[in-house]
């Protein structure tokens, strides 16, 4: 089956595919606009251990899964008691002063990166939280990347960054999507949103 998400901005492509996933369709393809495309639609084969290959089809790109085994992942996902989120989705901490906000936001993740114990399973990023991840503040990034090598994963808004006109700037995490970032918010058993 080919499916066309072509000018379909994301998650809308992932959520096309993973429906034929769920039906147990084997040939399955999408056609999509571009690389964030590309990347989500990779993930979720992953997911459901169909590896994803991406090919130039005209000005847009195919994206083909492998057939894989036909298991399909439990959706309701179990989580370890304790595990926990945080959320930006603004560019700092609080409302008020913009400065102190930035200052604050850069605080909770330094530490939060020299937490030994009990680090969040994510840190995701949407709305105006996408440009902490753009290097505006080193000392960010730098934390961030420590988060990840204890293994938090970074999810930041690929829609976002695209609204804000910041996609290339971005220096850490994963180029997500609303559905990577929802689902990631319903794996752990509670959200911090700072």
């Amino acid at each position: 089956m080919k499916l066309d998400a072509a000018g379909k901005a994301c998650p809308i492509p992932v959520i096309m595919a993973k429906k034929e996933m769920d039906k147990g369709t084997k040939d399955l393809s999408i056609v999509v606009d571009g690389q964030t495309q590309i990347d989500n639609l990779t993930r979720l084969g992953d997911t459901y251990g169909r590896k994803a290959s991406a090919a130039p089809e005209g000005d847009r790109f195919l994206v083909t899964f492998e057939d894989g085994d036909g298991t399909i992942p439990e959706t309701a996902k179990s989580y370890d008691e304790g595990s926990y989120a945080v959320f930006f989705n603004k560019g700092g901490v609080g409302a008020g002063d913009d400065e102190l906000g930035q200052n604050l936001a850069k605080m909770a993740i330094f530490t939060l990166s020299q937490q030994e114990d009990n680090i969040p399973s994510y840190i995701l990023f949407m709305n105006g939280g996408v440009k902490l991840t753009t290097g505006i503040e080193p000392q960010i990034v730098d934390n961030l990347n420590t988060l990840i090598e204890k293994g938090t994963k970074v999810l930041v808004c690929g829609t976002c960054l695209n609204f804000y006109g910041v996609k290339d700037d971005c220096k850490v995490g994963t180029v997500s999507n609303m559905y990577d970032i929802l689902g990631a918010m319903q794996e752990v058993s509670k959200v911090i949103t700072l």
